[in-house]
């Protein structure tokens, strides 16, 4: 069959394991889009032969292409890290110099694709820099110096108009606010592109960047400017699934409804793992025995006492 170019290419950035993970979101992209064949790249900070040998003979093997560009980290070593964070996540403030593509989409490393990334092709950035979803979780925005009643994004999710952004000299700005803010900085360069940026951004529809906290009982949706329709959409038809926060779906004790969508996809690929981090034997030992034949195990312990 032949495939179609999808027409704006797929950047990520990461470092350690976590290029494994990048490699099982391009795998769920791939899966999704069969008639496609797609451009990604793969930001990072070391590239070893025989990794990069599986990466491509997988990639290829689809139809698709990877092409990797190495990014010096010590160039982030006095910024900031903090929670569950590493130094590749500030190599997206770097993307627009590194390719010569001028739109491109971003994807972070803890995101499944389960549905058609084809809507993002008709979004008109008209004149903003880039489109993503809201981060409704954050609530340090006047610390970032923003402006009353404006939106922070989620940084995991960006359709980008490189242009613009080096027009608009995006990436020196964010750096020269870590640089003179690190104490204001939480979430790496998402909050510095959120201070830069200060709400001049194209709003995307929360599907599109599925966050854990649609499915928080505590959480109150009212402070976005979601609509009912738009979060039922997130949860029940999400497009982009995004593992937001320190617990992933590879963590053995990680709680969110749809992780198995991530263990249906990351089986096909070359990094695959047999079993989520943190299981333990006893762990697996349970899991061979099905939750009836354990009651019955119980129901028999029980009687005997009697």
């Amino acid at each position: 069959m032949n495939k179609k170019e999808f027409p704006i290419p797929i950047v990520f950035c990461a470092d350690g394991k976590f290029k494994n993970f990048a490699i099982v979101t391009m795998t769920s992209v791939m899966a999704n889009h069969p008639s496609y064949f797609f451009r990604f790249y793969l930001l990072c900070s070391s590239d070893d032969g025989d990794w990069t040998e599986k990466v491509n003979r997988k990639i290829l093997s689809q139809g698709s292409t990877i092409t990797v560009v190495l990014v010096d980290e010590s160039t982030f070593s006095d910024f900031p890290i903090l929670h569950h964070f590493s130094p590749a996540n500030y190599f997206r403030i770097l993307i627009p110099q590194l390719i010569s593509d001028p739109k491109y989409i971003y994807l972070d490393s803890d995101i499944i694709c389960y549905g058609s990334l084809l809507p993002l092709l008709d979004v008109n950035l008209s004149d903003q820099v880039l489109a993503a979803v809201e981060d409704p979780i954050f609530k340090w925005k006047k610390e970032l110096g923003m402006s009353v009643g404006a939106r922070y994004f989620n940084s995991g999710v960006m359709l980008v108009d490189s242009e613009a952004w080096k027009k608009q000299e995006i990436g020196s700005k964010a750096i020269a606010f870590i640089s003179q803010n690190p104490e204001k900085i939480r979430f790496v360069d998402q909050c510095a592109l959120n201070a830069v940026l200060d709400g001049n951004w194209q709003r995307l529809p929360p599907a599109l960047n599925q966050q854990s906290i649609v499915y928080r009982e505590d959480f109150d949706l009212n402070c976005t400017d979601w609509t009912a329709e738009e979060i039922h959409e997130a949860k029940n038809t999400p497009i982009l699934i995004h593992f937001t926060g320190p617990s992933k779906p590879w963590h053995y004790t990680n709680p969110h409804p749809l992780k198995s969508l991530y263990w249906k996809y990351q089986k096909d690929s070359p990094f695959a793992m047999s079993f989520p981090e943190g299981m333990t034997p006893l762990d697996h030992i349970k899991r061979l025995f099905p939750n009836s034949l354990k009651q019955n195990i119980k129901n028999w312990i029980f009687q005997r006492r009697d």
